[in-house]
């Protein structure tokens, strides 16, 4: 289980409401229990397999009888009300319900991965089918809503895995497939969904799928392995990598297998490209990243027969490890090196892509990294014109120049970005480059409006949308003289249409107050300038619109008959 998944189980148990006297001690009993779990999956961690063994038996009961207890509490309070024709929504509400129903769903996630563990940990086979059938229904419970997205995930993982090990491949690819592509478990989950398609792919004997004797079979493929054989490297590797997705202690045995076999017992004693490939991956696959830099490290010095083939792979490793726990700046570094190693490597290409992505994140918080995030595009596009990339990375270069104000090379990378998911943006850039170059006069301006509302009309992106309209009333506010009714139509209902931009919202409403005076709407404009009072704005900002709506308010009752006055009067008030 993941420690997100953890924390996400204690901040739903301390949300709860507060504990009385019965609770209070039920909780004590249950971060006891959790305590427990926690050591339990540090022995499995660093493969104490024996002491495991002996420490589940006890946990699992232990969390199956308080688990049941207060599961058969909550099952009473429901009955109750149910016989006297109660409210059972109220029931589900109220603090005496839900509190044990958190507890008892924080024991029943520890009682799930408990199980699932000492099955790998029991010799008898009826025992270890029991145990994952039950670990199957306890993940199982926690799949109907998606409320937890960490649960959610280690729980198709877990079952995933459960169901792996019943030999139901179907179902076991179905949650692992889910699983892999959640950000929470997606890395160990995909490891687990090639050993799951590899068994479905040809069934084996029994006797050959016994973890023990393939475990014993990787021994012997491992020093075969370093001899720079690609096919003896792929065998290796798939069964290391499915050994180590079993879960349980089976990670840190196959690791220390690893290290065993090629290092005289220690991962620092490894050196060979393919031992230092192979304990990273196994490293990401267990989703610790922070193990994978010292094998990129070591694979510097190491000049084999793999090394073209598998420096490439432990230097992306790396890269992506840090580019996913926010080391931009150093993922950028591992893929240059990457790319100024081997430029012709099947991961060049990734390489490159990702070494723009990453410096992109990295130079918002040091622009100094500006030139070298310009030169990773251009580089990009130079080797790979026609890549899936393409289009991002010349709209990323387009809006690097729109940002210097050099809107004629922008233009010129706009157009060139095509269909696809960054055409849209693409062309609204384009947009605000030819709303820059408008000067004072109108001169240009009807076009640019009537292509602002065009793309307003046709755009699927919500965002993106509200970006156009607000720039077109920009726009048509600057015209001589304002073209305020074409404000008022770009910007009416802008909040209810795009809720999502809330930081958009008082600039819009600030335009629309300002037109609605001027057109002489003045009911809508009555609530829009109560709506722009109640915002936090600054006030001397919140003194520059009042003094304009003011001035057109006066210019208004001037040139008003009599009994028009008093509206506008009246909002002036």
């Amino acid at each position: 289980m993941t420690a997100r998944a953890v924390v996400a189980l204690a901040a739903a148990l301390a949300a709860a409401a507060p504990a009385r006297a019965q609770e209070g001690g039920e909780r004590a009993t249950l971060a006891q229990l959790e305590q427990r779990s926690r050591a339990f999956y540090a022995l499995l961690e660093h493969g104490e397999r024996e002491r495991a063994a002996a420490t589940w038996p006890g946990l699992e009961a232990d969390l199956a009888r308080f688990q049941g207890g207060l599961q058969g509490r909550l099952d009473r309070m429901r009955d109750e009300v149910i016989e006297r024709d109660g409210d059972l929504e109220e029931l589900f509400r109220s603090p005496r319900f839900r509190e044990p129903e958190v507890m008892s769903l924080v024991a029943a996630y520890h009682l799930a991965w408990v199980r699932y563990h000492g099955a790998q940990l029991t010799g008898d086979a009826a025992k270890k089918k029991a145990l994952l059938q039950k670990a199957v229904e306890g993940f199982s419970q926690f799949l109907l809503v998606n409320e937890v997205p960490e649960i959610y995930a280690d729980s198709l993982y877990g079952r995933g895995l459960a169901f792996l090990e019943l030999g139901d491949t179907a179902k076991a690819i179905e949650d692992l497939s889910a699983a892999a592509e959640t950000p929470q478990v997606g890395a160990k989950a995909r490891a687990a969904l090639e050993e799951a398609r590899r068994r479905a792919s040809g069934r084996k004997g029994s006797a050959e799928e016994d973890p023990e004797a393939l475990l014993a079979r990787l021994g012997d493929l491992l020093p075969r392995a370093t001899g720079g054989d690609a096919a003896v490297e792929k065998d290796a590797t798939a069964l290391a990598r499915g050994l180590a997705a079993r879960g349980g202690p089976w990670p840190a045995r196959v690791s220390s297998l690893v290290a065993e076999k090629l290092g005289g017992g220690a991962p620092t004693g490894v050196h060979s490209t393919y031992g230092l490939f192979l304990l990273a991956q196994l490293a990401v696959d267990r989703g610790r990243c922070g193990d994978v830099p010292p094998f990129a490290d070591a694979s510097e010095g190491v000049h084999d027969g793999a090394r073209a083939r598998l420096r490439p792979e432990i230097l992306y490793l790396d890269a992506g490890c840090r580019l996913n726990t926010g080391q931009a700046r150093e993922a950028a570094e591992r893929f240059a090196t990457l790319l100024r190693e081997f430029p012709d490597s099947g991961r060049a290409r990734d390489a490159a892509y990702y070494r723009f992505r990453a410096l992109d994140v990295a130079r918002a918080s040091d622009a100094a990294l500006t030139p070298a995030y310009e030169q990773a595009l251009d580089a990009y596009l130079s080797a790979y014109p026609r890549a899936e990339g393409a289009a991002e990375a010349r709209y990323l270069l387009a809006e690097l120049h729109r940002a210097r104000g050099d809107c004629q090379r922008a233009g010129a990378e706009y157009g060139q970005v095509g269909a696809g998911p960054f055409a849209a943006r693409a062309r609204l850039g384009d947009l605000e480059c030819r709303v820059l170059t408008l000067g004072k006069g109108n001169e240009g301006r009807k076009e640019v409006l009537a292509a602002l509302r065009t793309f307003v009309h046709d755009a699927s992106d919500k965002g993106l949308g509200a970006r156009a309209a607000l720039l077109g009333a920009a726009v048509a506010a600057g015209a001589t003289p304002p073209d305020q009714g074409a404000v008022v139509e770009l910007l009416d209902g802008f909040e209810q249409r795009y809720p999502d931009v809330q930081d958009l919202h008082p600039r819009a409403l600030e335009l629309r107050l300002a037109a609605r005076v001027a057109t002489g709407r003045l009911e809508e404009a009555s609530r829009d300038l109560d709506a722009f009072l109640a915002l936090r704005a600054g006030a001397a900002e919140r003194r520059g619109t009042l003094a304009r709506v003011g001035r057109e308010l006066a210019t208004r009752t001037e040139r008003a008959a009599p009994a028009e006055q008093a509206p506008a009067l009246a909002l002036a008030r």
